[in-house]
């Protein structure tokens, strides 16, 4: 199993290499998808059979509906987040620090790069098996950044963790944009209790160590 982080505009994609078949982590900001689909061509690989959002932001699944359209692969979130997507929606929450910057960027992002909704056609739930897209992993509800944040939990030891946590420079907790701060806790400390070997967030190419994230 090989992870291939994938620069997309103002986020990063995550691209899984099994042997059964590719699954797709996120996907960046609109107009993006030629990116993804230049390393999938790079592996000779045209095997796509998941598009996993990991939470309903205009930075992870902007290129979600060309994808879909292009690969066939389904989009996948989860039930709580799916609203958002068919809408086309990027909803902030409550905001911190500079965060407060956010819903400005977002207003005028959208206002000359729209973000094309998606209907998602598969939803999991906390706890979901990937097995049947050809992954060993599984799906966590990490609620908190989102109503519907997930992070996936690969068989290797790998958590991909979408905006869990931010990054930057370093890995760090948190602390701009959330719809519920308190639940946004409580779900890092659940994922940390997993005792990752490493983790990938949705802002940086780094593989953060697992014992970096648990000490957050």
């Amino acid at each position: 199993m090989q992870i291939h982080p994938i620069s997309c505009g103002l986020g990063y994609a995550f691209l899984i290499e099994g042997e059964s078949g590719l699954v797709l982590v996120d996907c960046g900001s609109p107009h993006q998808e030629k990116k993804v689909l230049a390393i999938m061509d790079a592996l000779g690989r045209q095997d796509l059979k998941l598009i996993w959002i990991t939470h309903a932001h205009y930075d992870h699944y902007g290129s979600a509906a060309a994808l879909h359209a292009k690969t066939g692969a389904p989009v996948g979130v989860h039930p709580a987040d799916a609203d958002a997507l068919r809408a086309g929606r990027s909803d902030l929450g409550i905001v911190r620090g500079v965060g407060h910057l956010f819903p400005l960027g977002l207003g005028i992002a959208k206002v000359f790069v729209p973000l094309p909704p998606v209907n998602p056609e598969v939803l999991l739930e906390d706890g979901a098996s990937l097995a049947d897209f050809g992954l060993a992993a599984r799906v966590y509800h990490t609620p908190g950044h989102t109503p519907g944040h997930s992070s996936l939990w690969l068989e290797d030891g790998t958590l991909i963790i979408g905006d869990l946590i931010g990054q930057d420079s370093r890995a760090r907790k948190q602390s701009l944009l959330a719809t519920d701060w308190q639940a946004l806790q409580q779900s890092l400390a659940r994922m940390q209790a997993l005792n990752p070997r490493r983790v990938y967030s949705g802002h940086s190419p780094r593989a953060i160590p697992g014992d970096e994230f648990c000490s957050l």
